[in-house]
């Protein structure tokens, strides 16, 4: 059995690796108000979910990008993970076709919105 700080050593490697965030900014972000939930992100979603081998992390990314676009209520986390599946090397050819692909099942509403969070990605991205 892994202790608590071996998963969160794992989970802030993985957290860097695809999103290029680190555990305090997680800490910041929602220690203060919920520090389980910031624990669960780091330890549970990164450090175990996220270890799983059965899916490389570009795939991963872009299951998650899919799943926010279809939310439509998640838009900080759809840009965060449209950047995350950018450096797992997703193209935005690709993402912007996943948001294509959501148009039968879950609406245009729901691919215009994830379409508008692409390009805001890609416009921050181009300016870096």
């Amino acid at each position: 059995m892994q202790s608590d700080l071996e998963r969160r050593a794992r989970g802030a490697q993985k957290l860097g690796e695809i999103l290029g965030q680190t555990p305090d900014q997680v800490d910041r972000s929602l220690g203060d108000i919920a520090p389980q939930l910031a624990t669960y992100v780091l330890e549970t979603i990164y450090g175990e979910i996220y270890q799983s081998e059965a899916l490389d992390s570009r795939t991963r990314q872009i299951v998650t990008v899919a799943a926010l676009a279809t939310l439509g209520n998640a838009a900080p986390q759809l840009r965060t993970h449209i950047g995350g599946a950018l450096r797992c090397g997703a193209t935005r050819e690709q993402l912007v076709e996943v948001m294509m692909q959501l148009v039968p099942y879950v609406g245009v509403a729901a691919a215009i919105n994830g379409v508008a969070a692409c390009r805001e990605v890609f416009a921050a991205a181009d300016k870096k």
